[in-house]
């Protein structure tokens, strides 16, 4: 079958349309033509129906009891939804050309990623948004890699810069084999989240690293707010971040980089009050 689409793919669970509601309706602004998918675990049905009538195809991985759908799982959903993603991918990925997966609660898209994704991705095959700083330099981020991976690996990885685990792209056939990977490599370890800490481990290494598009902020494929914009935490970080912060516009209520390009995506706006209130109105 030829790959003639392109896809958006999401996960959640326990959320309302209303803390989705950014998240879809930025995908059906910025331009985006392509399959919009939400695996959906736990969710009341009218959460359902609202997504339906935005044009999403709604996996449901829960059980129906009266008028809500629930899920048992010891997993988290930070890692359990790669699973359903890959299940999803393993039966459709011919269909695609581009594949986008990311966080649905707190992220918004302010130019269609494809185009991104046409204009750069180049011979790679994944793409992938940096935080910003260095492993050893983010407390959370370092002690996760530590749990995660032990005293050994940590030593070796702690220099390199966070890539997020929460705004991936590429072709498909390797975003549904990486999902495939993440679920893998994180399943029985000793803390349960932790698909950020085996993501980075994985794309540091090959054969990732040798095709994977590694995207500074000032490159504008994605803003991560939470270490290079978080009123509670930039001060923290700023002696230790990698490049300039994002700019917000008041004139227009967007987001930007440092050299004054709109970036795709931004993650995690909702730690900086004044995106928050910005990107929800624009959702209306």
């Amino acid at each position: 079958m030829a790959q003639d689409k392109n896809l958006i793919i999401g996960a959640m669970t326990g959320y309302n349309f209303e803390q989705v509601k950014p998240w879809v309706r930025s995908i059906n602004k910025c331009g985006f033509k392509g399959d919009k998918v939400m695996i959906v675990f736990e969710a009341m049905q009218d959460t359902i129906d609202k997504l339906i009538e935005e044009d999403f195809k709604v996996i449901i991985c829960g059980e129906k009891e009266g008028n809500a759908y629930t899920y048992m799982s010891n997993l988290t959903v930070h890692l359990e939804r790669f699973f359903h993603i890959y299940l999803y991918l393993s039966e459709h990925w011919r269909e695609y050309k581009y594949v986008v997966t990311t966080d649905v609660k707190d992220l918004v898209f302010q130019l269609d990623p494809i185009s991104f994704l046409e204009q750069n991705l180049g011979e790679k095959k994944l793409i992938v948004g940096a935080e910003s700083i260095l492993y050893r330099d983010e407390p959370w981020g370092n002690q996760n890699l530590l749990e995660t991976y032990g005293k050994f690996f940590h030593d070796r990885f702690k220099d390199n810069p966070i890539y997020n685990v929460g705004a991936i792209g590429g072709t498909s056939e390797y975003i549904k084999d990486i999902c495939m990977n993440i679920f893998m490599n994180g399943v029985n370890r000793k803390i349960a989240v932790c698909d950020q800490s085996v993501f980075n481990v994985m794309i540091h290494t090959q054969p990732y690293k040798d095709t994977t598009l590694f995207c500074a902020q000032a490159d504008g494929w994605a803003c991560h707010a939470g270490t290079t914009a978080d009123p509670k935490m930039v001060e923290k970080f700023r002696p230790y971040l990698l490049e300039g912060e994002p700019v917000f516009s008041v004139e227009d209520q967007k987001v930007y980089t440092e050299n004054g390009n709109l970036f795709t995506i931004v993650h995690q706006y909702d730690r900086v009050p004044e995106w928050k209130k910005a990107f929800e109105a624009q959702s209306d």
